[in-house]
C-alpha cells in the first residue's frame, strides 16, 4: 500500500490520505485551503523542527515556544518556488554550544537536502 494516496475532487481541489494513519488533508489550488507550493514550505517548515525536535530530545534542550515562518518566493519560466525564506524563533534560552546543535539540525533536514540547488533557502535563526 502506498504511504500517501489522493483523490481528485474537481474544481482545483484534491483529497489526500496518509495511510499508515488515516489522517486526510484537503489541497485547494483556488486559494481557500492549503495549495501544493504552501504544502512544500509547510513540508520545510515541519521537516526542521522534527530534526531539531529529535535531537534536542537526546540532548535534553527545551524547545518549548518555539515558532516558525516560511516564505516563499515564486519564479516563472518555469513555474516555481525559487526561494525560501524562513525565520525560527525561540522562546527559551541557550548556550552557544546549543545553539550551533540546534542550527546544524536544521540543515539535516531531508526535505531541505531535497529540493533543487536552484531553490534559495534563507534561515534566520531568532534566539
Amino acid at each position: 500500500m502506498a504511504a500517501i494516496s489522493g483523490k481528485y475532487l474537481g474544481n482545483l481541489c484534491s483529497e489526500f490520505t496518509h495511510n499508515p494513519s488515516g489522517a486526510k488533508i484537503t489541497v485547494d489550488g483556488n486559494g481557500n485551503g492549503f495549495s501544493p507550493i504552501d504544502l512544500t514550505a509547510t513540508a520545510l517548515g515541519a521537516c526542521m523542527f522534527a530534526m531539531m525536535g529529535y535531537t534536542a530530545m537526546n540532548k535534553g534542550i527545551n524547545l518549548e515556544g518555539m515558532t516558525i515562518d516560511v516564505d516563499r518566493v515564486m519564479a516563472d519560466a518555469p513555474r516555481r518556488i525559487s526561494e525560501f525564506n524562513i525565520i525560527v524563533s525561540f522562546t527559551q534560552e541557550y548556550t552557544d554550544k546549543e545553539k550551533v546543535v540546534l542550527q546544524k539540525a536544521a540543515e539535516t533536514c531531508p526535505v531541505k537536502k531535497t529540493l533543487s540547488e536552484d531553490c534559495k533557502i534563507n534561515v534566520i535563526m531568532k534566539f
